[in-house]
Formats: structure tokens, sequence, C-alpha cells
């Protein structure tokens, strides 16, 4: 017969072992959110792709933008890592990433990697505008790209139009835009409702703010291969 010590420990391990399980899968499960933004486009935004091979999500991603056609594709930052060992396996991926218009930012893991500067040329190499504080002209508007910062502080700012973030937290900072997108927070862990953990301000999903709109994007991998509550996320703007 267990002792109680003994029940304790292999019920621990048990539990342990069925909460590795359950990350493990949602980090396959990929899930397309469609939001009215009123652009006049179709822009797909990737968030956290966190490219290390190309597996049957990531296939699964370029098959869905394929079907959706979008005239835009945003990319939210932290496409690489430091578990990212090839940058040829990403340029070779963001050569698949098909539209008339291409705009990306950075988030913290490009910076953290030490990758920054080969994700910059290849991001140019692969038709994309990077966007450090700047703004340029799409068809859908003007769109401005706000740059990580690791003090999660940003610059009081009010653009027109839509800006493309990886840390929502800088959403506590912008005024006056239509809708911002970000990403970083792998959409956090919420049970019923209630947020557990979240990295940010703002955790997953739709916020009305003020003078416009925030979404906070779960995002299309992570590091390692867990996540919890929140499955993977592609999301179509309109």
């Amino acid at each position: 017969m267990l002792t109680r010590r003994q029940f304790i420990v292999i019920s621990s391990l048990a539990l342990a072992g069925a909460c590795i399980s359950v990350g493990y899968v949602t980090t396959k499960e990929l899930e397309v959110t469609r939001i009215d933004l009123g652009l006049g486009r179709k822009i797909a935004f990737l968030a956290d792709l966190h490219i290390h091979r190309i597996d049957d999500v990531k296939e699964n991603v370029l098959s869905i933008l394929e079907r959706e056609q979008a005239d835009a594709i945003l990319i939210g930052g932290d496409t690489v890592d430091a578990l990212t060992l090839s940058m040829d396996v990403v340029d070779s991926y963001l050569s698949e990433l098909e539209a008339k218009e291409k705009f990306a930012v950075m988030g913290n893991h490009e910076y953290w990697s030490g990758k920054a500067e080969d994700f910059a040329k290849i991001l140019k190499k692969n038709g994309f505008i990077l966007l450090k504080d700047s703004s340029a002209q799409a068809s859908f508007g003007k769109i401005l790209g706000l740059d990580w910062r690791d003090n999660r502080k940003y610059p009081e700012c009010k653009p027109e139009g839509l800006v493309i973030v990886h840390d929502p937290n800088a959403a506590l900072s912008i005024s006056g835009a239509r809708a911002i997108l970000a990403g970083h927070t792998h959409g956090g862990v919420v049970i019923a409702g209630q947020t557990v953990y979240s990295n940010s301000v703002y955790t997953r999903g739709l916020y009305r703010l003020n003078d416009g709109v925030l979404y906070v994007s779960r995002g299309l991998g992570q590091i390692f291969p867990l996540r919890y509550t929140s499955p993977l996320e592609l999301v179509i703007a309109e």
C-alpha cells in the first residue's frame, strides 16, 4: 500500500505529466481570428512565429495565407530567437509569404538573440519594409511600426491609421490610432475568463481604447513546445 507521501509524489508527477501533455498539444492548435477594423483591405497579422524549422504548423499558416489572398502581410516581431539555428530556414519561409504589401517590426527575441541585423537583411531581401519607430503609406492608409524597448516604456505618440508593435504595453503611450496590433504575450494563461498569468498589461484579444482598438494576438509559435490555454492564432483584419 502506498504511503501518503508516495501518493502525493505520484499524483504530483501525474499532474505534471498531464500539464506538459496538454501544453504540447496546444502548440499544434491553430485558429484564425477575423476582426473588422474598417481598413478596406485584407491584412494578415503574424506575430511570434519563433521559426526554428518548417513544421506542420508553419506549413498550415502558409496554406491559410494562400487561401486568404491578403492584400498585406504584417509581421509582429519574435520571428526568430536564440533557438533559431538556421537563418536560411527563416529566409526560405519568408520567401513564401506573398502579398502586395509587406511590413514588419522586431520583438525582444530578435535583439536578445543577437540576430536583429541578419533578420533585417532577410526582411529586406523578401520585400518587407521594416518599421523601426517609423511610418509608411500603405493602400489601407498610414501604418506606424514601433520598435521593441527593453524597459517596456514607449514615447507618447498620436499617429493616424494603423500601428503594429510587438509589445502591447505600447498602447499605454498611443492615442489617436485607429487600431493597434500587437503580440508578445502568447495569450498568457487564462482560466474561466480570469487571467492567471500575463507578461503585459494587455493579455489577449480585443481591447477598446478611448479612441481606437487594440488587438493582442496569441501568436503563432513559442521558444519551447509548451503553451497553456492559448491556441495559436493567425489574425485576419479587414
